[in-house]
């Protein structure tokens, strides 16, 4: 009976919500006319032709999702027949059916979920695997997480409901925080590789089209093996904190968690780290700045520090899901892309007079040196930001390759800081 349930809780919440909008068509209104626009290309190989959603392959691989899953899913979404809401992109399927982006990765989302909860009692490791799977896949289904997306809020649901299964069969159980802030919660997910004694803690956030979740493997590889706890916690706008719009004091949430700190008791309020990837990392800079006697160490990976907001030319470029990702997440339309950028320009910190300053935090930037967001230009200067700071400046491929050899020098990093 248990199983027969587990089968069908994507077809049951799923079913209730057929006639809804497709993705593509939540944060801008009218008919696209920018499908085939000229735009930056990507070092991770994330923009195809053809797809709205950028495609991280190699990011998806690295969290541990089978390169054959993740081609073949893409297969059966690009050959499907249908209307589609752009007929430029093949990921646009209107309808809730194969070839529909978020049915794809659910189905494959409720299997794996299926699987893993037939095996808690049996075998409880495994049955861990195969839920983290399942928030993977599930997670796939929500990308890019707009909010007004309802498919993709379901999705993103049934992700978080996996992850959680699955933390409760970790060594140490994956514990819930819900911490106060302006009448509602900011809300975390601590992991801890130990509890018998105050353990140093890694804040981690990432960009604005990334869920908590996504940092699984970096904690798993990198810092339970180094004694270092990590708290994730999701972007203003996206996820658990998707009721709070990104705004220019794009840190706020970030620290009344640093404020909530002292209040975990498993954790050494004295050793305390941010790590933030993309925009996440423009958060984690920015809390260099202005919390500098709460703060151990900073890593900003690939910050969106300066350059993205204030050079016209590179912020024209940008494809169109992270022109409605961005939007989403500021409660508007990206139709007004120029209009947008006027606004978007306060969100760099060097025009919030921040870089260029010399903070007393130790400051690891790591980048890629033609990254499109985080240019090496903007990797120097963050880093050349604090008196103690240091910039990582990646240029080789493969990307499994650089990714690892980013991961493991901010482990290493924060283990001397912390």
């Amino acid at each position: 009976m248990m199983a027969e349930q587990d089968q069908t809780l994507s077809e049951r919440l799923f079913t209730r919500v057929e006639q809804v909008r497709e993705t593509s068509t939540i944060s801008f209104a009218g008919r696209r006319n920018d499908a085939s626009a000229q735009i930056a290309p990507y070092v991770d190989g994330a923009h195809l032709p053809g797809f709205y959603r950028l495609q991280k392959r190699a990011f998806w691989r690295w969290q541990g999702t089978d390169s054959i899953e993740i081609e073949s899913t893409l297969a059966r979404i690009a050959v499907a027949a249908g209307p589609r809401s752009v007929e430029q992109w093949l990921d646009t399927v209107s309808e809730y059916k194969s070839g529909n982006w978020v049915f794809e990765w659910s189905q494959l989302g409720a299997g794996a979920y299926q699987a893993g909860m037939a095996l808690v009692a049996a075998e409880p490791a495994r049955a861990r695997q195969k839920l983290l799977a399942a928030a993977r896949y599930f997670s796939l289904a929500s990308y890019p997480h707009l909010k007004g997306d309802v498919l993709s809020l379901q999705a993103q649901l049934l992700a978080n409901q996996a992850y959680r299964q699955a933390g409760q069969l970790l060594p140490v159980p994956l514990k819930e925080l819900r911490i106060p802030y302006n009448g509602k919660e900011v809300q975390g997910y601590l992991h801890l590789p130990r509890q018998d004694k105050a353990l140093p803690l890694v804040i981690v956030s990432g960009s604005l089209d990334s869920l908590q979740l996504d940092f699984w493997r970096f904690y798993e590889e990198y810092l339970a093996p180094a004694g270092i706890a990590m708290l994730t916690v999701d972007m203003p706008g996206i996820g658990y904190s998707s009721h709070w719009p990104l705004v220019q004091d794009s840190s706020r949430l970030h620290q009344a968690v640093l404020d909530y700190v002292p209040r975990i008791p498993w954790v050494d309020e004295r050793r305390v780290g941010v790590l933030g990837v993309r925009m996440g990392g423009n958060v984690a800079a920015r809390l260099a700045f202005l919390e500098p006697f709460k703060l151990r160490t900073v890593i900003s990976i690939a910050g969106a520090a300066n350059l993205f907001f204030t050079d016209r030319e590179r912020f024209m470029q940008t494809p169109a899901m992270l022109r409605d990702t961005i939007a989403n997440r500021m409660g508007v339309r990206s139709n007004d892309w120029e209009q947008l950028f006027h606004h978007c320009r306060g969100f760099s910190l060097k025009t919030q007079g921040l870089m260029g300053h010399r903070t007393t935090v130790p400051l690891l930037s790591i980048g890629h040196k033609r990254d499109f967001i985080c240019p090496e230009q903007d990797i120097q200067a963050l880093a050349a930001s604090s008196r103690g700071g240091q910039a990582l400046v990646l240029d080789k491929l493969p990307l499994f390759e650089v990714y690892g050899r980013a991961l493991a020098k901010a482990r290493d990093w924060l283990q001397v800081h912390l």
